[in-house]
């Protein structure tokens, strides 16, 4: 009776011992992916601070307004892009007849396109709205 006692005390320190290094190491790893991404992102942000300023002439608003144009149409090539891999995957993954409502596997990436595509839509109007504004402001400096 008392080996057996001591087997199981000694099985479950071993799991206990494996859980804790196994959730150590989990947050471990979860931590340095997070923290490299905010000093890139803090990186790629001042950088672009730097690069972008106010433009002042005419000129210097018509190209501002171009590359809102060029952003606005990679925006809506992400959300096409999207809708199409939406449509694909419906049809790729296996359905059950027998279920009634929608698939998990579905649903899960339908959520996510849909997501995905709004922010996408949003942004292109966005950059449109503002490739106007900067091309009202390069008219406005030439006196049209």
């Amino acid at each position: 009776m008392n080996t057996i006692r001591r087997r199981i005390t000694r099985k479950s320190m071993v799991t206990a011992i494996g859980i804790l290094t196994a959730g150590a190491l989990l947050t471990l790893a979860a931590a340095l992916p997070v923290q490299s991404l905010a000093r890139s992102a803090k990186q790629d942000h001042s950088a672009h601070a730097q690069e972008m300023k106010a433009p002042q002439t005419a000129q210097e608003h018509r190209e501002r307004a171009e590359q809102y144009t060029k952003k606005a149409a990679e925006y809506r090539k992400e959300a096409e892009t999207h809708k199409k891999m939406l449509a694909d995957h419906s049809k790729t993954v296996a359905r059950n007849p027998k279920d009634t409502g929608e698939n998990a596997y579905i649903k899960k990436m339908r959520l996510h396109c849909e997501k995905y595509i709004k922010a996408a839509e949003s942004l292109a109007q966005e950059a449109d709205e503002m490739a106007k504004y900067h091309t009202m402001r390069a008219k406005e400096m030439e006196g049209k």
